[in-house]
C-alpha cells in the first residue's frame, strides 16, 4: 500500500512538471492554476524575488514577509492582499490594484508604483522612500510614520489620507492633492509643494524648512506651529489659513494671499510680504514692521508711496520718515501692535515706532483719513497704557507733520530723551 501510495505521489508530481514545462509560461499565475495552489494560504513568506506576476489576480491572498524584490507586478490585482513586512523594493507595481491592501511595515524602497491604486491601504510605517508614485491614488490611505524622503508623488491623490509622522523631505508632491488630509508631525524639509491642492489640510507642528509652496492652495490650512524657516510660499492662496505660532522667519510670502489669515504670535523675523494680501489677517503679538511688506495689504489701508523701500500711507508720513532717516534713528513705520485693555484686547497699529538712545516712543500722525483727531477715549486708553509699558507717544498735527517734519522729529527725539509722557502737539 504503501509502495502504491510512492508511486502515485511521484505520477502526480511528474504530472505537474510536465503541465508546467507545457505552459511554456513565466507567469506566476498561470502556474499557480496549474498547480493547484492557494494564494490565500501558501505563499505567506515565500521567496519570490523577480518573479513574474504581471496581471495576475491575488485578490486577498497572504504575502505576509513574501519576498518580492524586483518582482513584476504591473497591472496585478491585489486588492485587499496582505503584504505586511513584505519587501516590495525595487519591484514593478505600476497600475497594480492594491486597495485595501495590507502593507505595513513593508519595505517599497525604490518600487515603481506610478499609477498605481491603494485607496484606503495600510501603509502605517512602510518604506516608500524614493519610490515613483506619481499619479497614484492614495486616497484615504493610512500612511502614519511612512518613510517616503525623495519620492516622487507629482499628481498623487492623497486627498484624505493620514501622513501624520511621515517623513517626506525633499519628496515630490508638486501639483498633488492633499485636500483634507492629515499631516500633523510631518517632516517635509525642502519637499516640493507646488502648485499642490492642501486646502483644509491639516499640517500642525510640521518641519517644512526651505519647503516649496508656492501657488499652492492653503486655503483654510490648519499650519499653527509649523515651521516654515525660509520657506517658499510665493503666490500661495493662504486665505482663512491658520498659522498660529509658526515659525515664519524669512519666508517669502511675495503675492500670497492671507485674507482672513491667523498669523497671530507667529516669528515674521525677515518675513517678505511684498504685493501680499493681509486684509484682516490677524497679526496680533507679532512686530509687523520687523517684516518686509513692500506694498502689502493689510488691515483694508493700502500703503501706495514708496520711499527707500518701505510703503507708507501718506505724503505726511514720507515727511517724517525722511526726518526721521536724516535724525539717523531706527525706526519701523505702521506697525501692528497688540494691547490689553480690560475686559477685552485691542489692536492698534502705530505710525512710527521708533528707538533713540535706549528709548522706545510713537510717533502718530493726527488727522490722517485712518487717524482722525487724537482726542478720542480710544487713543488715551491705548497712549496711557504704552506709557505703562515705558513707550512714550506724541501726536501731532497731519499738516505741521508735512510742513515742519523736522521741527516735529526734533521735539519727538526730545520728548523720549526728557523721559516726557504721551502728548499731543499742533
Amino acid at each position: 500500500m504503501i509502495n502504491m501510495i510512492d508511486e502515485e505521489s511521484l505520477q502526480e508530481l511528474q504530472n505537474l512538471i510536465q503541465g508546467v514545462v507545457d505552459a511554456q509560461t513565466d507567469n506566476l499565475s498561470e502556474i499557480v492554476k496549474i498547480a493547484g495552489l492557494d494564494p490565500a494560504e501558501d505563499f505567506a513568506g515565500a521567496n519570490l524575488t523577480r518573479t513574474e506576476l504581471r496581471g495576475a489576480i491575488l485578490t486577498h491572498a497572504d504575502l505576509n514577509a513574501t519576498d518580492l524584490r524586483g518582482a513584476n507586478i504591473r497591472g496585478a490585482i491585489l486588492s485587499g492582499a496582505m503584504l505586511s513586512d513584505a519587501n516590495l523594493s525595487d519591484a514593478n507595481l505600476s497600475g497594480a490594484n492594491l486597495s485595501g491592501a495590507d502593507l505595513s511595515d513593508a519595505n517599497l524602497r525604490s518600487a515603481n508604483l506610478i499609477g498605481a491604486d491603494l485607496r484606503g491601504a495600510d501603509l502605517i510605517v512602510a518604506n516608500l522612500s524614493d519610490a515613483d508614485l506619481r499619479d497614484a491614488n492614495l486616497r484615504d490611505a493610512n500612511m502614519i510614520g511612512a518613510k517616503l524622503g525623495v519620492a516622487n508623488l507629482r499628481d498623487a491623490n492623497l486627498v484624505c489620507a493620514n501622513l501624520s509622522g511621515a517623513e517626506l523631505s525633499c519628496a515630490d508632491l508638486s501639483f498633488a492633492s492633499l485636500r483634507g488630509s492629515y499631516l500633523s508631525g510631518a517632516s517635509l524639509i525642502k519637499a516640493n509643494l507646488s502648485h499642490t491642492n492642501l486646502s483644509s489640510a491639516n499640517l500642525s507642528i510640521t518641519n517644512l524648512i526651505g519647503a516649496d509652496l508656492s501657488e499652492s492652495n492653503l486655503k483654510y490650512a490648519n499650519l499653527s506651529g509649523a515651521n516654515l524657516i525660509e520657506a517658499n510660499m510665493g503666490g500661495a492662496n493662504l486665505q482663512g489659513a491658520n498659522l498660529y505660532r509658526a515659525n515664519l522667519a524669512y519666508v517669502n510670502f511675495n503675492g500670497a494671499d492671507l485674507a482672513n489669515a491667523d498669523l497671530s504670535d507667529a516669528n515674521l523675523a525677515g518675513t517678505d510680504f511684498t504685493a501680499a494680501n493681509l486684509a484682516q489677517t490677524n497679526l496680533e503679538g507679532t512686530i509687523f514692521g520687523l517684516a518686509t511688506s513692500s506694498n502689502a495689504n493689510h488691515q483694508g489701508i493700502k500703503a501706495p508711496y514708496e520711499w527707500n523701500g518701505l510703503y507708507l500711507r501718506s505724503n505726511n508720513q514720507i515727511k517724517i520718515a525722511e526726518a526721521l532717516d536724516r535724525a539717523g534713528v531706527l525706526v519701523y513705520p505702521n506697525c501692528r501692535t497688540r494691547l490689553k485693555t480690560s475686559p477685552e484686547t485691542e489692536i492698534t497699529e502705530t505710525d512710527f515706532l521708533v528707538f533713540y538712545e535706549g528709548k522706545w516712543g510713537i510717533l502718530e500722525i493726527d488727522g490722517e483719513p485712518w487717524h482722525p483727531d487724537s482726542s478720542t477715549v480710544l487713543d488715551s486708553q491705548s497712549d496711557r497704557i504704552f506709557n505703562v509699558h515705558g513707550i512714550r507717544v506724541a501726536h501731532y498735527d497731519a499738516t505741521r507733520c508735512l510742513e515742519q517734519p523736522d521741527t516735529v522729529v526734533e521735539e519727538f527725539l526730545k520728548s523720549l530723551t526728557h523721559n516726557c509722557a504721551a502728548h499731543h502737539q499742533t
